[in-house]
């Protein structure tokens, strides 16, 4: 099992500073990947929750070119809210920048006001659609086809995109969310799916059914969840996701930025021993 830092850009006051402290530990004690996560303007329904968030592909170039081997990676960027085109070359160039480092993370998103407030209302009841013929869009421009792409939301009969990804088509692309949607998009378009807010018994329902209808296509199972309290308490959790069939944990470890890095430290010396 891979274990992941779900970064606490979302965090009331948090610098960027902090954030690159929490990456370069998050790379010098051997964790696999950074995920930070993706709001524009919410609502009233998320105010309290993610009162002040940090742009993550903005912030992902600038950890890029501080760090050498950690993955980097979105967990997820709400697409329904963003122009695709501009997702595809943000991608395409971060993946330059990290030298082939980069996990496109994308979800539909979930919060109505905060699509009316940035004046996607109209791609609401579509937002669904929309991501699974993106990823069709992404895979086509990150090939170098210069072939028109004609989509029910998505058209262009001539057009170059370059500089291409490191990992070309390949770039690897992670579906987030626990809906029916979300399993059927991870098991037809996506390398990875990771779950949210799920506990082990539930995550390994829906793993079991992306096992089961993704055939000869592979797709990693992973979790996004918070570890919070001691190591003996964190470690029954992360051996149940393990034997519920995780690949991966992405996690949050519920404490304010200022004390990340040494909870992150506890991690990897008493517990991530244990289960590597």
């Amino acid at each position: 099992m891979d274990f992941h830092v779900a970064l606490p850009n979302g965090h009331r006051g948090v610098t960027v500073e902090e954030i690159a402290e929490i990456t370069d530990a998050a790379e010098e004690l051997g964790f696999a990947g950074v995920w930070p996560l993706d709001h524009v303007l919410v609502g009233p329904d998320l105010k309290d929750r993610y009162p002040w968030v940090l742009e993550p592909m903005v912030l992902l170039g600038y950890l890029a070119a501080r760090t050498k081997r950690i993955r980097l990676g979105t967990s997820i960027i709400v697409l329904g809210m963003r122009n695709p085109f501009v997702v595809a070359k943000q991608a395409a160039t971060l993946d330059l920048v990290s030298g082939g480092r980069f996990t496109l993370g994308l979800g539909a998103g979930y919060s109505e006001p905060e699509f009316r407030n940035v004046g996607a209302s109209s791609t609401w009841s579509t937002r669904g659609k929309r991501l699974d013929e993106a990823i069709e869009l992404f895979r086509h421009l990150w090939s170098g086809s210069t072939a028109p792409f004609h989509g029910s939301f998505y058209s262009y009969d001539e057009g170059w995109f370059a500089p291409l990804p490191v990992q070309g088509e390949k770039l690897p692309i992670l579906v987030g969310g626990n809906s029916e949607a979300a399993l059927n998009r991870a098991v037809r378009y996506g390398d990875i799916w990771q779950s949210t807010r799920l506990g082990p018994a539930e995550f390994k329902q829906r793993a079991d059914w992306i096992r089961a209808h993704a055939g000869k296509r592979r797709v990693e199972v992973g979790a996004r969840t918070e570890l919070v309290g001691d190591p003996q308490t964190i470690r029954a959790k992360v051996r149940e996701f393990e034997e519920a069939g995780a690949e991966h944990l992405c996690a949050y470890f519920g404490v304010s930025p200022s004390d990340f890095v040494g909870t992150m430290q506890s991690f990897a010396r008493e517990v991530m021993p244990a289960l590597r």
